[in-house]
């Protein structure tokens, strides 16, 4: 029995207690009386004891399930040049870019699409790549999508403060969850080059986790 249980279970009989006991000494009803009343209060709380017991139950069983058919589409970018370098130009342009989305998760992803958010230029203006459908990508399957051939989809538009250039997915699972994968860039000015930086994930808006997944 889990310890706030017995906590609970314990008030409860401490103040059942202490109202049969003032009832009794104020001759309200009779010892007899008041051992049906106990008894019939016993077998009420075991009863709810066993309901929670059983919906909690229930409800691990659920999560689990949930847990086992979970999507995660995962973005790579494979590294073209001979030297493994990334140039800047790949997330500023789209031009060579090419991203490979895979599904590490447990389960089916359905109704994947996916954007680009590309990092903004000196001039302070970035390409934003509209979400493009990938369909359904199978437990342990891969979709690519190169952007390089799919420029004419592209809107150059002003930045705000708030803008992060990254790559985001969008997909659901069997119980039409909504999921997200965001994967953010890190940017090396000095040297004109980019890495792949914070990854999370969103299950209907909410965090996956308390933690992110970083590629160092």
């Amino acid at each position: 029995m889990r310890k706030n249980e017995i906590i609970g279970i314990s008030i409860a009989l401490v103040l059942f207690a202490t109202v049969v006991s003032v009832i009794l000494l104020k001759d309200i009803i009779i010892t007899a009386q008041a051992i049906e009343i106990t008894i019939l209060f016993v077998l009420l709380l075991g009863t709810i004891v066993y309901a929670k017991r059983t919906s909690d139950i229930a409800d691990e069983a659920k999560r689990q399930r949930y847990s086992e058919s979970l999507p995660l589409l995962v973005p790579a970018i494979p590294k073209l040049l001979p030297s493994g370098e990334l140039p800047l130009e790949f997330v500023q342009s789209g031009v060579g870019l090419k991203v490979i989305w895979r599904n590490l998760g447990k389960g089916v992803a359905i109704n994947s699409r996916v954007s680009f958010e590309a990092v903004p230029t000196a001039s302070g203006k970035a390409e934003f790549f509209p979400l493009r459908e990938l369909g359904t990508v199978e437990v342990g399957g891969k979709k690519e999508v190169d952007y390089s051939e799919i420029l004419n989809d592209a809107q150059l538009h002003d930045i705000s403060d708030e803008y992060q250039p990254r790559l985001e997915a969008e997909y659901l699972d069997i119980y039409e969850r909504k999921v997200t994968t965001v994967q953010k860039f890190r940017i090396d000015e000095q040297n004109r080059e980019f890495s792949l930086g914070e990854l999370y994930f969103t299950v209907n808006g909410r965090r996956l986790g308390e933690e992110t997944t970083r590629y160092d």
